[in-house]
């Protein structure tokens, strides 16, 4: 089983080096580990060099910094469509020697585009365990990822099938929508809404807390809620975050079923028929945010007319918006 591991860097010398040696202790599988450093000031192109003079399976694009997000999709488009699997790593982390063999061998059977992802075992820094990061499996419905995601992108793991998808220019999201929403939301909002998306309640990774995260595991406190409510109240960005990634969304795959409705609805919040649906709808938002039900329809009410057109024709938006507003 052929699996490309793809990797960002960015400053990582502290902790890269663990992360790529449990990568090449993975048990039964083929792995190519690709790396896109993205603009590091530090030694971390060395470091990897060094792998590299002695395994001829790690392969470093030194770039420009882009962000995060856009560096990890851009690495995704350079690499070739000969591997079997395709994989997500963070550059500080520690992978169990079976973390990729379990995660294909729990998709292998699907023809269909198809995303494994799996629970995280907290650490700090210096390693210790924390806890597991859920006790009990999160939501990963479509809803849930649109208004708060919970699936991370470095136990992602999928199929060919699904990396066709994701490869194809006309499904590409902006360079602007991955400064935002960054490239874990990105696949698995795609597989969630045109493919399977399957989580493994099991982590087979030790996910490094420390002060350099650049995004690190978040509880979901009453303070952390109300920080982002405050947010979304002071700043556009956060308020248009959701209807953003939807627009996108709906923009590159026109022909979602109708079970979508409130993704199309949130893609052109502008609306007042729109701004309705969403608030008349509100509480498939709130169980997934845990924000306050006033602060959800005040964000709906203010959130800016954005430039340009959504790429959704009227008769799509009119079936969409009507077969909500007849369903209760």
């Amino acid at each position: 089983m052929k699996i490309a591991v793809l990797m960002s860097t960015y400053n990582g010398e502290k902790y890269i080096r663990p992360q790529i040696e449990s990568i090449l202790r993975q048990v039964n599988v083929e792995v190519t580990l690709y790396i896109r450093d993205d603009g590091s000031s530090d030694s971390t192109c060395d470091i990897i060099r060094a792998y590299q003079r002695e395994h001829k399976n790690i392969i470093l694009y030194c770039e420009k910094n882009i962000g995060v997000g856009n560096s990890f999709m851009q690495l995704l488009y350079l690499i070739n469509d000969e591997y079997d699997y395709y994989g997500f790593c963070d550059q500080d982390d520690i992978w169990d020697e079976n973390k990729l063999c379990v995660a294909i061998n729990t998709i292998k059977s699907f023809t269909v585009p198809t995303l494994y992802v799996s629970n995280q075992i907290l650490v700090d820094k210096a390693g210790n365990i924390i806890k597991k990061r859920y006790d009990e499996a999160p939501d990963i419905s479509y809803l849930q990822i649109l208004s708060q995601n919970k699936v991370s992108g470095c136990t992602m793991v999928w199929n060919h099938s699904l990396n066709a998808i994701l490869c194809l220019p006309q499904h590409r999201p902006s360079e602007k929508l991955l400064e935002n929403r960054i490239h874990d939301v990105w696949v698995a909002m795609i597989a969630s809404t045109v493919g399977n998306l399957i989580y493994d309640n099991n982590g087979y990774i030790y996910y490094r807390q420390h002060e350099n995260n650049v995004v690190g595991a978040q509880n979901d406190t009453k303070l952390t809620i109300f920080k982002n409510q405050f947010n979304k109240l002071i700043g556009r960005a956060p308020r248009n975050g959701r209807s953003g990634l939807a627009q996108e969304l709906v923009e590159k795959f026109p022909n979602l079923p109708p079970k979508y409705s409130l993704l199309f609805a949130s893609a052109n919040p502008h609306t007042i028929k729109n701004k309705w649906i969403l608030i008349k709808n509100r509480e498939q938002f709130l169980k997934h945010t845990g924000e306050h039900s006033f602060n959800f329809i005040l964000t709906t009410l203010i959130i800016s007319k954005k430039p340009g057109n959504t790429g959704i024709s009227r008769d799509i938006r009119t079936e969409f918006t009507t077969d909500l507003l007849l369903s209760d």
